[in-house]
């Protein structure tokens, strides 16, 4: 779809959001990374190889491209275990034609970055391990954050960057730093998490009864060990406690007697990750109303800002801008109606089910009715920009049935201890397991074959029978179950209509030994996985041996 037929539907929706009156601010931190490197700074160190130059080149070009923009060399994030702040670049500009900005070298002394703007926009260009971050500006509306974006993106690409990359075996990944969206307003007292305090404890409960909004746009890592927890992926006191919590503070928004400073105070003990960290949570608040922040001498907390971190890095601006828009409508719906639905305690569900991209998706959709349903549905343009974030999968036919074989999530745990990893700028998870989901729409069969054993599908919701596989891929070190061995490939029959299909999927060199290095180019990376996969059509018999144990009823696991 051109750009201009989505501009439309971005301006649809600053004129919806207008018309009720509702102000939602958006921000985000797109990391890029360089996919032609294995150097430690472009897979996992903050620092090092040609990343300033980079990242330099990456803020002047931005500076080309915004109106009298010019950048600066500011004062890094200083971490306890580096010896000297990390670099960083600001860009600021104005409203106005575009044209030429003032540039500066990156050898002009660092500044402080400014506490305050009146009037310009500021954005910043910093190191993250493995990537570039850009800080972008805040926006007011959807098509002033595309907008925004779009000159991102190209700045990074001019800069030798990109959003993406691809494994040795040709699996497209995000560029691994993440892409995290903040919300708030113009000014801290205009955002409305401040303005009207029953917002933030009912986008806590709308996230909680939906699923899909902290997975279906989340990077591989999910679950306790993620950049981003959920509240019921933590300790069983802290999710226990957030029910009352919630409940009080709801009560004391309807008396209006919830100042920011103590919705921050409640909320900010409960949203973390499993250690504690309040910055490693799905809904991060560390910015809500926080007077204990310092950012070269100045608070920096009370900003009624609040991050949402279960986010992956986007392949292009415009799913970024289509997530946007989802989340500004969500937090409007929010507004003009009270949202009081209780806690739902999904229990293995939520990692049986809802690893699942069907379940997902109709979770999704849920969302989007609900949307509808309070005047504030997203475009149906941005709706295939949504979908965009799962990948479609692969489909096989016999007759007029089709088996879709999906990844789904898969939830790594985290190898040793917690808090001797809580300082480390990456943590070690094992990610040696991976899943698949096996899905049918419409006619089919209600078992599949799986490694040699029947695996019952399940009813998932819109018609589709699921059910999700999970095997390992290799074996990490360190890691869990030393000396389990890998399954590889994973082998699935199927039959219907008299014919039948025999699928093996390889994580791997079908042929084994390694790959004569990175991929450059997305034809060469499809080669990869296309070799990767091989279907045999063969007589209607299947001689599978019983069936895989069900301790789960959406997922089996080929490890047991």
């Amino acid at each position: 779809m051109s750009d201009d037929h989505l501009d439309a539907t971005f301006a649809l929706h600053d004129e919806l959001l207008a018309r009720r009156g509702v102000e939602v601010w958006v921000g985000a931190e797109p990391t890029f990374t360089r996919a032609d490197s294995l150097e430690p700074a472009w897979i996992r160190a903050a620092m090092g190889d040609d990343k300033q130059e980079r990242a330099h080149a990456l803020a002047t070009r931005l500076a080309d491209a915004l109106p009298g923009a010019s950048v600066s060399r500011v004062i890094g994030r200083h971490y306890p275990d580096e010896a000297a702040p990390r670099f960083a670049f600001g860009v600021r500009w104005g409203d106005g034609e575009t044209g030429s900005g003032t540039r500066t070298t990156h050898d002009a002394a660092p500044e402080p970055p400014p506490t305050e703007i009146h009037g310009d926009h500021w954005l910043s260009v910093t190191p993250d391990p493995g990537v570039v971050e850009v800080n972008m500006a805040p926006a007011p509306g959807a098509m002033a954050f595309v907008a925004q974006a779009r000159h991102v993106w190209s700045a990074a690409r001019a800069a030798g960057l990109s959003p993406v990359r691809h494994r040795f075996n040709g699996d497209l990944v995000d560029s691994g730093g993440g892409g995290q969206l903040s919300l708030g307003g113009a000014r801290p007292e205009a955002s409305p998490f401040i303005r009207y305090p029953h917002v933030l404890p009912a986008l806590i409960r709308y996230f909680n009864n939906h699923p899909s909004l902290s997975y279906w746009f989340a990077n591989e890592c999910v679950g306790s060990a993620s950049q981003g927890p959920r509240p019921d992926e933590g300790t069983r006191e802290r999710w226990d406690e957030l029910g009352v919590t919630l409940a009080w503070l709801e009560k004391l928004a309807d008396r209006g007697e919830l100042p920011p400073e103590q919705l921050w105070q409640a909320l900010g003990p409960l949203l973390v990750d499993s250690a504690g960290n309040s910055h490693r949570a799905e809904v991060n608040v560390e910015k809500l109303w926080n007077p204990h922040i310092p950012v070269h001498g100045v608070r920096h907390g009370r900003m009624g800002i609040i991050e949402l971190r279960a986010v992956r890095m986007p392949e292009r601006p415009t799913m970024l801008g289509a997530l946007a828009v989802l989340m500004r409508s969500i937090v409007a719906r929010l507004v003009v109606s009270d949202y009081r639905e209780r806690l739902i305690d999904w229990h293995d569900e939520l990692h049986d089910r809802f690893a699942l991209p069907a379940a997902l998706s109709h979770d999704l959709r849920l969302v989007l009715g609900d949307l509808d349903q309070h005047n504030l549905g997203v475009p149906a343009p941005l709706r295939g920009e949504l979908e965009a974030w799962r990948t479609p999968g692969i489909s096989c036919h016999l007759g007029d049935a089709t088996l879709v074989l999906r990844p789904a999530l898969e939830f790594w745990p985290l190898v040793g201890d917690v808090a001797s990893q809580e300082r480390a700028g990456a943590r070690i998870v094992d990610a040696s397991t991976q899943r698949w989901e096996l899905s049918i729409e419409g006619p089919g069969p209600d078992r599949i074959a799986v490694a040699g054993r029947w695996a019952h599908l399940r009813p998932i919701g819109d018609g589709t029978r699921a059910v999700g596989v999970r095997r390992r891929i290799y074996v990490p070190s360190p890691g869990l179950h030393p000396g389990l061995p890998t399954r590889d490939p994973l082998v699935i029959e199927w039959a219907h209509g008299g014919r039948a299909q025999t699928i093996e999927l390889w994580a791997w060199r079908p042929d084994g030994g390694p790959y004569p290095g990175l991929v450059h180019d997305e034809a060469a990376a499809l080669a990869r996985r296309q070799e990767r996969i091989k279907v045999t059509a063969h007589a209607n018999f299947i001689d599978a041996a019983g069936h895989w144990p069900e301790a789960r009823p959406f997922t089996i696991d080929l490890r047991g």
